[in-house]
């Protein structure tokens, strides 16, 4: 039986009976006041778990009764996230050194986001003025946010430091990297740091392209960041202004096994029992039949045909889909995505078949539309269509 005291018990009722309550039955009044309330009894709370993690910590408690450290026991026993643990230990470990930090998260001025902050710049300013920068820290703290105060404390443990403004730069780009890493399944995980500047740069360019295509739209704020930059890339390609590799422009080579080329590959995709596994890859990645006839449809592409060795049977020369004459066309006639809804500029949009180019779909303008990456992917990976009569009127439905 898990032992707490009688005050977590009284805690743990008063919780149950606020999940019993529907909050729809509450006035909004009084939904209002009891949320702010809450929020600030969960500053008390972490006021709490902070000067109790101190003392586990101290007295090693975890290692004597769990086997683990205390970073390890919140991670591995209690499942918090690694950046959730740090957050704690940072203010628990600081407590008795601290005390102004302490009071102020006991009386909910600040937050345990705050405080980390304050703990951090703290220990970078010189010693002797300590106290002071954490007095300061703390009452900002009660104006602002985690983000702008992390911002100015910044700011001020640079210029007390006495860094050199240029030097700090320098340090932060040096500091900088990026690394993508395939996983077991075939999945690419990136994470890396990249220097105010380039951040910004990147911030840049990118925010443009992480707005909902529609009502359609599902994907998450990370998936939007992921296609945002998939399409930067895209971009940066067809631009030609890359380096070139091996004396050629950046490409993408699609190939497709030459068993899978003589079968019927629109029927192997209806039942994909047809389909050898594995026939069709990108760059040496395998990928899905319907990624590879999404990308043919408005994409510069070397087709490789394969024997059964392996080898290149025929090389196709690389050619766009579509012709300038046809592009500029279509460029004037649909001026963004031409989904209903959608307000994605032509900058961020492909050329898409409504007949598919592999069931006999022709490169004609009458049966060409621009829409945006996401509703390009909508269209070949999921059952919603698109057509355009010949008027030029656009119709979307679910198959």
């Amino acid at each position: 039986m898990i032992t707490v005291g009688p005050e977590v018990e009284q805690i743990a009722t008063a919780v149950a009976g606020l999940l019993e309550r529907d909050p729809h039955t509450v006035p909004d009044l009084e939904l209002l006041n009891t949320t702010e309330e809450l929020l600030r009894l969960r500053r008390q709370i972490d006021a709490v778990i902070a000067g109790q993690l101190q003392v586990i910590d101290t007295r090693d408690a975890s290692v004597s009764e769990c086997g683990r450290q205390t970073r390890g026991w919140l991670v591995e026993e209690l499942l918090l996230g690694t950046e959730d643990a740090n957050r704690y230990l940072t203010v628990a470990r600081a407590l008795p050194t601290r005390p102004t930090i302490g009071d102020a998260l006991a009386e909910a001025r600040i937050s345990l986001d705050h405080a980390r902050v304050i703990v951090t710049a703290v220990h970078k300013a010189p010693a002797e003025i300590r106290d002071v920068v954490e007095k300061e820290l703390v009452k900002a703290a009660e104006v602002v946010d985690p983000s702008a105060l992390a911002r100015f404390a910044r700011g001020l443990t640079a210029r007390l430091s006495g860094d050199d403004p240029e030097a700090t730069a320098l340090r932060k780009h040096e500091s900088r990297w990026v690394r993508m890493s395939e996983t077991f399944d075939g999945m690419h995980a990136i994470d890396g740091m990249l220097d105010p500047a380039s951040a910004a740069t990147l911030k840049a360019a990118i925010t443009p392209l992480l707005t909902k295509a529609g009502t359609e739209d599902t994907r998450t704020s990370g998936q939007r960041f992921a296609d945002g930059l998939v399409t930067l890339a895209e971009h940066a390609m067809a631009a030609g202004g890359l380096p070139e590799q091996g004396g050629e422009k950046p490409q993408v080579i699609v190939t497709i096994g030459w068993d899978a080329l003589k079968a019927d590959l629109d029927a192997a995709l209806d039942d994909p029992g047809l389909l050898p596994a594995a026939v069709v890859t990108m760059n040496g990645i395998d990928i899905t039949p319907k990624t590879a006839r999404m990308i043919a449809c408005d994409a510069g592409i070397i087709p490789a045909v394969l024997g059964g060795e392996g080898e290149v049977l025929d090389l196709g020369r690389k050619t766009p889909t579509w012709s300038p004459a046809q592009r500029r066309a279509l460029r004037l006639e649909d001026k963004g995505c031409r989904w209903p809804g959608c307000q994605a500029p032509l900058e961020r949009c492909r050329i898409h078949h409504c007949i598919f180019w592999s069931r006999g779909g022709h490169t004609k303008t009458k049966v060409g539309v621009h829409v945006c990456g996401f509703h390009h992917w909508l269209v070949h990976h999921t059952n919603w269509r698109i057509s355009k009569d010949e008027h030029g009127r656009i119709r979307v439905w679910r198959e």
